[in-house]
C-alpha cells in the first residue's frame, strides 16, 4: 500500500515541480512544490497528534486514503486555465492526510506484527516508501512524454483507489489507543506531543543527526562534483544516478542487517558514516570520490532505518502518537533547516570545512547522548 500510494503521489509531485521549474526558471520554486507536502503536517503537528492517540490507526489509514482520493479526483476535474494551480493547492492539502497514512500505518504494524518481526515489518515499510519515491520520480520523465498532466492526475488517482482498496484489507490494531477509541475512552494523549523518556529523547537526538546528513547531501550532490572533483553538469547527473542507486542498496541492505544491528552498540550507526565521508572529499579524484560517496549513503540508510525501528520499538503505548508526530515534523523541519544552514556554510568556507563540521556535530551529539551500553539496550530490548 505504502509503495502503490507514494509511487502515484511522487509521479504528479515530480510533474508539477519540473513545470514549475520550466515555466518560471527558478530552482527555488521547483523544490518548493517536491517540499510543500511536508507543510502541513509541520503546522499541524496537535490535530495529528490527537488523530493518532484517540482513533484506531486502521480506520485513520482508510480515512486519509480516501480524502486523498477525493482531493486528486477534485484536481482532476479542474478547468485547463486553472489546473496546474489548483493541483499545486490541492497537493498541499493532500500532504497532511499521506502523513496520517504513513503514521497511522506505522501504529498498525506495531498492533498486527509479533514484537520479533516487528523490526523487519517496519524495514519492509521503509523500503516500500522508498521505492515508490524512487519509481514515481523515474517515471515522470516518461510518462510526462505520454500523457498530459491531467492523464498523470488521472493514474495518480488510479493508484490512490488501489492504496485505499488495500487500506480496507488492513487488520484491526489490538493497540490501547485503538481500544480506548473504541470503548468511547477519553484518551491520553494531549494536544501538544510530548515525550517524557529519557532514552527516546536521545534516539530522537541521533535521529535528527540524519536530518543533517540529509541537508547535506542535498547541497552535496551539486557542489562534490562541481567544486570538489572539478566538473560539469555531466558529472552533477552521475553523481545523483549513483546517490539514488546507494541509498536504495542501502534500505534494501538494512533488511537483511536487522539481525545484527540490534547486537552493536547504538552509537556505532551514528559513527560509522564518517569515516567514507571524509575520506570521499579528502582524496578528491572522481572514482573514488564516487565509491566512497555511494558507500556513505549506504551507511546512512541502513543508520537511519536502525533509529527509526529503536524509535518505534522504544515508544510505549502512550508515548506512541507523539513519537510519530515528532518523527512526521522534526525529521522534515530539520532537513530544511540543515540545507539552509550547510549551503551557507559551503558557500563561505567550501565542502571539507563544511564536512568537517558535520563530523564534528555527528560525534559531539554522538558524545552527548551516550549512556551505559546495558541500561540503553536493556530498555530498547524490553520495549
Amino acid at each position: 500500500m505504502l509503495f502503490i500510494n507514494t509511487l502515484g503521489s511522487f509521479l504528479v509531485l515530480v510533474s508539477l515541480s519540473t513545470h514549475v521549474g520550466s515555466v518560471t526558471g527558478s530552482g527555488l520554486l521547483a523544490g518548493a512544490v517536491l517540499s510543500a507536502p511536508w507543510l502541513p503536517a509541520l503546522l499541524l503537528a496537535g490535530p495529528l497528534n490527537r488523530l493518532l492517540g484517540r482513533h484506531a490507526p486502521e480506520r485513520l489509514v482508510r480515512l486519509a486514503e480516501a480524502v486523498s482520493l477525493v482531493l486528486t479526483a477534485a484536481a482532476l476535474v479542474a478547468p485547463e486555465r486553472a489546473l496546474f494551480a489548483v493541483a499545486a493547492v490541492l497537493l498541499l492539502v493532500r500532504g497532511y492526510f499521506e502523513t496520517v497514512t504513513r503514521a497511522a500505518t506505522a501504529v498498525v504494524l506495531r498492533g498486527a506484527v509479533p514484537p520479533k518481526r516487528l523490526d523487519r515489518a517496519n524495514t519492509v515499510a521503509e523500503i516500500g516508501k522508498l521505492t515508490g519515491l524512487s519509481v514515481g520520480a523515474a517515471l515522470a520523465g516518461p510518462a510526462g512524454a505520454v500523457l498530459p498532466f491531467r492523464g498523470l492526475i488521472a493514474v495518480n488517482a488510479a493508484t490512490l483507489v488501489l492504496s485505499a482498496l488495500l487500506a480496507w484489507a488492513l487488520p484491526s490494531s489490538s493497540g490501547q489507543a485503538s481500544a480506548g477509541a473504541a470503548n468511547g475512552a477519553e484518551p491520553a494523549t494531549g494536544t501538544r506531543p510530548r515525550v517524557d523518556d529519557p532514552v527516546l529523547r536521545r534516539l530522537f537526538a541521533r535521529f535528527l543527526l540524519v536530518a543533517l546528513w540529509q541537508g547535506f547531501h542535498t547541497v552535496a550532490v551539486t557542489v562534490v562534483p562541481v567544486q570538489v572533483l572539478g566538473g560539469g553538469a555531466r558529472l552533477v547527473g552521475l553523481f545523483v544516478a549513483v546517490s539514488s542507486v546507494a541509498v536504495f542498496a542501502g534500505s534494501l541492505a538494512a533488511l537483511p542487517a536487522q539481525r545484527y544491528l540490534g547486537h552493536l552498540p547504538s552509537a556505532t550507526w551514528v559513527v560509522l558514516p564518517m569515516p567514507p565521508l571524509l575520506a570521499a572529499v579528502l582524496v578528491g579524484r572522481t572514482v573514488p570520490t564516487l565509491a566512497l560517496y555511494a558507500f556513505f549513503l549506504v551507511l546512512f540508510e541502513v543508520a537511519y532505518v536502525h533509529y527509526n525501528n529503536r524509535l518505534l520499538a522504544a515508544a510505549s503505548a502512550e508515548e506512541l502518537p507523539s513519537v510519530l508526530t515528532f518523527r512526521a515534523t522534526l525529521l522534515p523541519a530539520g532537513v530544511a533547516f540543515s540545507i539552509l544552514a550547510v549551503g551557507a556554510l559551503c558557500d563561505l568556507a567550501g565542502p571539507l570545512p563544511t564536512v568537517l563540521v558535520v563530523a564534528a556535530v555527528t560525534f559531539l551529539v554522538t558524545a552527548a547522548t551516550g549512556t551505559t551500553p546495558h541500561t540503553w539496550r536493556r530498555r530498547v530490548q524490553g520495549a
